[in-house]
Order: C-alpha cells, then sequence, then structure tokens
C-alpha cells in the first residue's frame, strides 16, 4: 500500500482541510470558537494528539456539529488510526445530515487501512446520493488510479467529475498529470490552464504550471501532416471540418510554428498563442466552445495577454528573468493583476470535452 500517494491525493483536496469557518455556527460560544481555531492550527503543526483533543472538547460543546466530526475523523485519519477514524465517520455518513465531504472522508480511510473495495463501494453510494459532485468523482478516480498502471480508468472519473461540477478544480489537475503521462498533450495543456487559472493560489500550481510548460513543448515538436493545405477553399474547410478538438489545436499551433522559430521561450510562446487565438477564431471557436480559449481573448482584447502569458510561464522558464521583467513593467503588471481578480476564469459547462478511447 502506498500511503504516501494516498495521502498526497487527499491532502489535493483543499475542502478536506479542517475549517474552522465551516464549523462554526451562528450562537457558538466565543470559547468553543477559540477552541476549534487552536485544534485547526494543532492540525496544521502536525500535532495530531493535540488537535483530537480539542476537536472532542469542541464537540462535546457542540454535538450536533457535523463539520467537528468531520475534522476529528480526519485528525485520526493523519494519525493512521483508522480505527477511530471509522467509529467517528460511520454515523455521520449513516445519517440524513452526511455531505459529499463525509463520504469521501470515509473512503479515504478505507483506501488507506487497504480495503479498496470497501472505499468503492462508499464513494459509489455517495455518487448515487450526491452525482454531481466533483470530489466525489475525484475521490474514485484516486482510489482507481492505486490499483492499475493505466490511466485509462480513473481518467474516466476525473473527466466525468469535470462534466458535472467544472468549477471543482482538482479533476482538472489530476486529469492534466495523467493526460500528460499518457502523450495527450493538448488536453494536458487544456486542463492544467483551467486548474492554474481556479487554482491560482495553491502549491499545486507550480507543479500545473511545468505541465503546462512541458506539454506546450511536446506540443511544438509534434508534427501530424507534412501534407500542404488544399488549394480550393472549400476544399480546405471541408478538410478541417473533419477535424477531432486535438486535430484542429495541432494544426492551429503547426500553422504559427514561426512564431518560436528563434528558441522556445516566454515571450516567443506569447506571440504563437496570440496567433493562435486570431487562427481558431476564425477557423475552430465555433465547432469547439472551450471557456478557457475564450478567456484567452478576453486578455487579449483587454490588453492583458502578454502579462497574463509572462504569470503563467516565465517563473516556470527562469524565475530571475521573470522578477526582473515584473520590476521593468511593475504598473502593467499591477493593473494586470487587479484584472485577474476583478475577471476570474469561469468554466463552461458547454465546453468541449475529451472523447476517451
Amino acid at each position: 500500500m502506498n500511503w504516501k500517494q494516498i495521502v498526497t491525493g487527499i491532502a489535493l483536496l483543499t475542502c478536506l482541510l479542517p475549517d474552522g469557518a465551516k464549523a462554526q455556527s451562528a450562537g457558538d460560544s466565543p470559547e468553543l470558537l477559540q477552541i476549534i481555531k487552536s485544534a485547526g492550527n494543532f492540525l496544521n503543526k502536525g500535532d495530531y494528539e493535540q488537535a483530537i483533543s480539542m476537536y472532542k472538547q469542541a464537540i462535546r460543546m457542540s454535538p450536533d456539529n457535523i463539520a467537528l466530526r468531520k475534522d476529528l475523523a480526519y485528525a485520526y485519519f493523519l494519525k493512521r488510526d483508522f480505527t477511530q477514524a471509522r467509529e467517528i465517520i460511520t454515523p455521520v455518513v449513516s445519517s440524513s445530515m452526511a455531505d459529499a465531504q463525509c463520504y469521501q472522508i470515509a473512503a479515504a480511510i478505507e483506501q488507506a487501512d487497504g480495503k479498496n473495495s470497501k472505499a468503492k463501494k462508499i464513494v459509489n453510494s455517495g455518487l448515487e446520493k450526491f452525482p454531481k459532485e466533483g470530489v466525489l468523482y475525484n475521490t474514485k478516480g484516486n482510489i482507481l488510479s492505486t490499483e492499475s498502471k493505466s490511466n485509462k480508468a480513473p481518467l474516466k472519473e476525473w473527466i466525468n467529475g469535470i462534466a458535472v461540477e467544472p468549477n471543482y478544480p482538482t479533476n482538472y489537475y489530476n486529469a492534466a498529470k495523467a493526460l500528460f503521462q499518457d502523450g495527450n498533450y493538448v488536453w494536458s495543456i487544456i486542463y492544467a490552464e483551467k486548474f492554474i487559472n481556479l487554482e491560482a493560489q495553491s502549491p499545486k500550481t507550480v507543479d500545473m504550471r511545468k505541465v503546462l510548460f512541458d506539454a506546450y513543448k511536446k506540443v511544438f515538436t509534434t508534427q501530424t501532416d507534412d501534407a500542404i493545405p488544399a488549394f480550393n477553399k472549400n476544399t480546405q474547410q471541408n478538410q478541417q471540418s473533419k477535424l477531432s478538438f486535438e486535430e484542429a489545436f495541432q494544426e492551429t499551433i503547426n500553422a504559427n510554428m514561426s512564431a518560436i522559430s528563434d528558441g522556445f521561450n516566454t515571450d516567443n510562446i506569447s506571440m504563437l498563442r496570440t496567433r493562435f487565438l486570431i487562427y481558431w477564431h476564425n477557423r475552430f471557436e465555433q465547432k469547439f466552445p472551450q471557456s478557457i480559449i475564450s478567456y484567452q481573448s478576453r486578455l487579449m482584447k483587454s490588453g492583458f495577454y502578454p502579462a497574463y502569458n509572462q504569470w503563467l510561464f516565465g517563473a516556470i522558464e527562469n524565475s530571475q528573468e521573470f522578477s526582473a521583467w515584473v520590476t521593468q513593467f511593475k504598473a502593467e503588471y499591477q493593473k494586470f493583476e487587479i484584472w485577474l481578480q476583478n475577471n476570474p476564469y469561469v468554466p463552461s459547462m458547454g465546453d468541449a470535452v475529451i472523447n476517451l478511447k
């Protein structure tokens, strides 16, 4: 049993971490609020014994607070006391008050205890009750990823999670990494960039920026067809109408490859992506709606696309050069950051989706 892989899979889910705000409710005493805060601090420091003691004290003061029981079960989980963790979460899962996160925690406990079959049964029960909760698809994908060297089964769950709840970030993260491993660099690019925008402040974003940067390198070196375009315009349009999303993306890259003829760096990627948007808008935008590409178009129209590309790639390519660039264009970059805060990326239910073969 790969304990590190399981814990990483759980820790990626920020909603699983203790949230004092969720555990608090109107009418809570100042004493209870302080205990909840202290418990969370102990947990974050890795002092599980103290955290458990504090959560128990809080539960005695507020026995119907489901968030506190989830936090206590999670504390036991981190301590690797799966028997106690199970004892705390099971009655909560069995109650009418159970939410998707209860099923997530319960499944994680069983998985960590080497009981994958039971973990899958729990998460499937959760999906029957909460079929549109992306976190449960992510949990199921994480379980399946420990059972096989193939990414096919977990990818199906992560993609389903994206379809039902596109605002939930972690499915994009796992899908982008798995697709990169499988050599599907186009969709790895799409999902990595979505994740970066949805969870920009997460430590995982550094990892995703590297995946995005490396996936572009791979796409740039992939030539799908050396044939020249047909002479007749109608024939060209007919050929383009038969392309898949991946083929259309690759064609758009290939048609603008001259932008990186003198090297692969952030400035050249920014130029290529700018030309990509124009080419895509004229040929494929209607056939393959994709909110992250539309968001890029908004950034370009607002004059912030170069800064956005620096934000995406600059630090990964060369952190010192990126810092120098931000210093040189400080005022413009600050305006971009304000725009980004006021215009966050919002994924769409109508986005083109990957066809898993």
